[in-house]
């Protein structure tokens, strides 16, 4: 049977994707950082702990696998910096040349490469896809790019088929990423009624990712070195926050704060920022982050690979705050 090495099993991503493979017939050899009792895994996949800097971890992980999921990296973070280059390029670019290496050394045969679409840039004046060429403006974006040119570079030399998935926010029951905070902050009151901005923000629920993957793992062949992977259609963060209220049970906001005094409350966090030297939760970037646009098109991996997308974040809602409301307990 074919045996799928999946890293970074233990995330988010990587749990759901697991459980997949396992349930359509695949051997998993599921690689972890450090083994943790919140793992839950079937009991036939096979755990291996190692380190994407480990090179010889990394080739004794691959042995023996016909394909490749490579999730595993240093994620991106709010208050990211400049000074935080080496971490991002030893841990997504060389550990992905060591991933890459061991899989050359195993003679796989597939690999896909789990990126993100902050290689366009960190937003978007229009709709995106694969024709726009990368300008990745932050440490982990060109951290990823360069994993991406790598994947396709071993591609090309060893003869083996790998694609690259540009993934936006990926959504779903988890307490990792700003969906679970907002819902926090919703159902505590400290998160204002967002005015209608008519912004368009694309964004990925966690089974709309698995079914991508398994899309690409299956399909005899790969039309492109890279695909942007969405739901089906974006959304506006005024319609997220009014799903979101009413998921908890709130009614949907009869008033809503202007956009000038949101503005405002950017520019005075600005100020405090550069006084205090610490980052604050109100700055004009963070709210370019909410209220811009970073709208991207599926269509490619919908022409070549069928791609539709089961899940809708409106599905998603109830679900996501049942697990809100067990984290409380």
């Amino acid at each position: 049977m074919t045996r799928i090495l999946v890293t970074g099993a233990a995330g988010f991503l990587g749990e759901h994707l697991v459980k997949e493979l396992y349930d359509a017939g695949y051997v998993v050899r599921a690689l972890v950082r450090e083994l943790s009792y919140t793992i839950s895994f079937p009991a036939d996949v096979e755990v291996v702990v190692g380190d994407l800097r480990d090179s010889r971890a990394m080739r004794a992980a691959t042995a023996g696998c016909t394909g490749v999921v490579h999730l595993a990296g240093k994620a991106h973070v709010l208050d990211e910096k400049q000074s935080d280059a080496p971490d991002y390029n030893g841990i997504n670019v060389v550990g992905t040349q060591n991933v890459l290496e061991g899989a050359v050394a195993s003679g796989v045969s597939r690999v896909v490469f789990a990126s993100t679409v902050k290689v366009f840039g960190e937003t978007t004046v229009g709709c995106v896809d694969e024709s726009q060429p990368p300008l990745p403006e932050t440490p982990y974006a060109r951290s990823k790019w360069a994993a991406e040119q790598l994947v396709m570079d071993y591609a090309r030399k060893a003869g083996f088929t790998a694609v690259s998935l540009r993934l936006p926010m990926i959504y779903g029951p988890t307490q990792k990423g700003n969906l679970f905070r907002m819902i926090a902050a919703i159902d505590q009151g400290r998160f204002p009624p967002l005015p209608h901005v008519n912004n368009f923000r694309s964004m990925l629920h966690v089974g709309n990712f698995v079914y991508a993957t398994m899309l690409l793992i299956q399909h005899p062949r790969i039309e492109q070195p890279a695909y942007v992977v969405t739901d089906a259609e974006p959304y506006a963060i005024s319609a997220i926050y009014d799903l979101l209220r009413t998921g908890l049970g709130k009614a949907v906001p009869k008033w809503r704060v202007p956009l000038w005094v949101l503005k405002l409350g950017a520019a005075f966090g600005d100020i405090i920022q550069t006084v205090t030297e610490r980052s604050v939760p109100v700055s004009s970037l963070n709210l370019e982050k909410l209220i811009g646009s970073a709208w991207y098109s599926a269509e490619a991996i919908t022409r070549d690979l069928g791609y539709c997308p089961p899940y809708t974040f409106k599905d998603a809602v109830p679900e996501m705050i049942r697990f809100y409301r067990a984290s409380l307990r």
